[in-house]
């Protein structure tokens, strides 16, 4: 039970300096007499609840609302958008756009570039459209770091707790919470539920997720992984497919940001995203896993400071860095044409998803049910599912639809199969508040 004594949710607002974002904290008594009243709810009145579910990125907040029969434990989206240019200089309308399944609904500038601003909007909008009660909120929080190994209630000594896992995921954190602020303050009747993309890593082993650094530096900088409700969903997808309760398989989600991971008996036990997402694969404009003697040179000799080299790893490198283009449809357009550059970065990108592929069907003794492709790339990219699989996992694109929730793209005869599958992490909060609500 939460202390009401304490002020522990606050009141998110943007400044800005030369090279970073940041975000200031004022007190407010809000969060903590609102959670004590509705964590003390009960869901289970009702037949039918409506979540909403919340994605805030530094300039955007998407959102999925969705109604869910608790009896059947069907879930069906309702209203679905996203408010893009949420940015603090203002150098750009802040637009959002709301559909109704495939019907759009709304595409309008809002008053102003802030994530509150952005969820009043879709509030009333939901109001209009659909529902006056919301049951719970689900909020994508990138890192929780050890503390947080699966999805919870977010109630004041939680919220205490994300602040301090900021600096893990700067770019991302402060901005996840800053979704339930807003979402605090315009559902106060709604649960909030914090789901972590580092959750479904928590069950990789010591020996995978410790660094051969000194021991004290290893104690505090580990591997922890990333993508994870993505990656738990489609390997669900793929077990139900199979026809199997649980499986041995190797996910890719690849899309702007990309990790592969090694999944026994469901359960991650190794991935390609490290201590912060910049590591693994080369990916959108990240540089993906290269040798830390190029950061000392780039300090040490090339004259760049730290916050240069993090933009150069963080936004000038991956596909745009070798390209010039960091959009894989361009890229992928121009490999085929043969332009040399574009050529060169896809052949980059495949030659590592593939070294991965290899790496992790060892790590499981050649025991692989499925290899999973989702993501933007993943699930859209035929070239890629060649250049990957050849050699290896013979497929054909026979049966493939975009359309298809589950497309398998195994050549006849193939022990391991090759599916690509629609990952929903929308939905997946979804599911998640419901477990919680009960």
């Amino acid at each position: 039970m939460m202390n009401n004594s304490r002020l522990l949710l606050r009141r998110f607002q943007r400044t800005t300096s030369k090279n970073t974002k940041r975000i200031v904290l004022e007190p407010t008594r809000v969060f903590s007499r609102v959670m004590t009243r509705v964590i003390s709810r009960d869901f289970s009145t009702q037949t039918k609840q409506d979540i909403l579910v919340l994605n805030a990125g530094s300039s955007s907040l998407k959102f999925n609302l969705f109604s869910v029969d608790m009896g059947s434990n069907s879930v069906s989206s309702v209203l679905n958008g996203a408010a893009n240019g949420l940015t603090v200089t203002g150098d750009v309308d802040p637009v959002i756009k709301i559909k109704q399944g495939d019907k759009t609904l709304i595409s309008d500038v809002i008053s102003s570039p802030t994530h509150s601003a952005a969820l009043s909007f879709i509030a009333d909008t939901i109001r209009s459209h659909s529902s006056e009660n919301i049951s719970a909120v689900g909020h994508r929080i990138v890192h929780g770091g050890t503390v947080f190994p699966e999805s919870c209630i977010v109630d004041d000594s939680a919220l205490e707790e994300l602040s301090q896992l900021n600096s893990l995921a700067p770019l991302h954190n402060p901005h996840n919470l800053a979704g339930i602020v807003a979402a605090a303050e315009t559902f106060p009747g709604a649960l909030q539920v914090g789901v972590f993309d580092t959750g479904y890593h928590a069950t990789i082993p010591e020996h995978a997720h410790t660094y051969a650094l000194p021991r004290q530096l290893a104690n505090k900088y580990r591997k922890y992984g990333f993508h994870g409700t993505s990656h738990k969903y489609v390997v669900e997808q793929a077990a139900q497919f199979l026809g199997k309760e649980r499986i041995n398989a190797i996910s890719f989600h690849l899309g702007n940001g990309c990790s592969v991971a090694c999944i026994k008996n469901n359960k991650s036990i190794d991935t390609t995203m490290g201590y912060t997402p910049l590591a693994g694969l080369p990916m959108g404009s990240r540089s993906g896993d290269i040798d830390p003697s190029i950061i000392i040179k780039l300090l040490q000799d090339e004259g760049y400071s730290s916050e240069e080299v993090s933009d150069i790893l963080h936004s000038q490198s991956g596909l745009y860095g070798i390209s010039g283009s960091s959009d894989s449809l361009t890229v992928e357009r121009g490999y085929k044409n043969g332009d040399p550059g574009y050529k060169l970065a896809f052949n980059v990108f495949a030659y590592n998803v593939k070294k991965f592929l290899g790496a992790y069907t060892a790590i499981l003794n050649n025991k692989v049910d499925c290899i999973i492709f989702t993501g933007g790339i993943g699930e859209n990219s035929p070239l890629l599912h060649n250049l990957v699989c050849e050699g290896l996992h013979p497929v054909t694109h026979d049966n493939y639809s975009r359309d298809n929730q589950v497309s398998d793209i195994s050549a006849a005869g193939s022990s391991t199969r090759v599916l690509v599958v629609k990952t929903n992490e929308e939905l997946a909060i979804a599911r998640e508040c419901v477990k919680l609500m009960r």
